[in-house]
C-alpha cells in the first residue's frame, strides 16, 4: 500500500514533528542539539522559511515553520534531516536510519491554534519530566519569546510570532 501524498500550501504555517528511529535519542548531547540548530539556521537562510518556534528533545523535535511560495515543506525537511543525519552518522559511527519514517506535519490555521501549538511545544520538556520549569530548559524557543537569556541565542534565529 503506497503512502498518501502530502498536500502543499503556499505561505502555510506547519507544526512539524520528527522522531529518532525506534524512538532512539538522536539529539543526545548539548553539542548534538547545537549542531541541529546550526543545521536549521543553514537551511533557514537557504530556503527563506520562517522558524516561529521549536523544542529539541533527546529523541524528537517540534518545529513551527512558515513556508513561502518558492519551496514546499518536504524539500525543507528533507534537507534538514539529511544534513543532520550525515553529521550524526559520522559522529557516532552509526549506520542505518536516523529518523523514524516521514516527518509529521499539521497545518496551523488561525492565531488561537498557533498560540496553543507554541505553548504545547514549549511545555514538552515539562511534560516529559526533563525539567520542572520551562525556563530551565535551554533548547526551546521559549527564551526568545520571554526575553530570557539563553546560551543558544547565537545559534538560531527565531521569527517571532506575536503571542500577545
Amino acid at each position: 500500500m503506497s503512502r498518501q501524498k502530502r498536500l502543499y500550501f503556499n505561505n502555510a504555517i506547519y507544526h512539524i514533528t520528527i522522531r529518532g528511529n525506534n524512538k532512539q535519542a538522536i539529539l543526545r548531547t548539548e553539542e548534538d542539539k547545537k549542531s541541529f540548530l546550526n543545521t536549521l539556521n543553514k537551511f533557514k537562510a537557504r530556503f527563506k522559511f520562517k522558524l516561529y518556534a521549536f523544542v529539541l528533545m533527546d529523541n524528537h523535535a517540534h518545529l513551527v515553520i512558515g513556508t513561502n511560495n518558492h519551496i514546499n515543506i518536504s524539500k525543507i525537511m528533507q534537507a534538514i534531516t539529511l544534513s543532520y543525519s550525515q553529521k550524526f552518522r559520522r559522529k557516532y559511527n552509526y549506520t542505518g536510519y536516523v529518523w523514524q519514517g516521514r516527518f509529521k506535519s499539521n497545518i496551523i490555521e488561525g492565531d488561537k491554534y498557533i498560540l496553543e501549538c507554541v505553548n504545547y511545544i514549549h511545555n514538552n520538556p515539562v511534560r516529559a519530566n526533563m525539567v520542572n520549569d520551562i525556563r530551565n530548559y535551554t533548547f526551546s524557543s521559549y527564551h526568545f519569546y520571554h526575553g530570557i537569556d539563553s546560551s543558544i541565542k547565537e545559534d538560531i534565529q527565531i521569527d517571532r510570532f506575536d503571542l500577545s
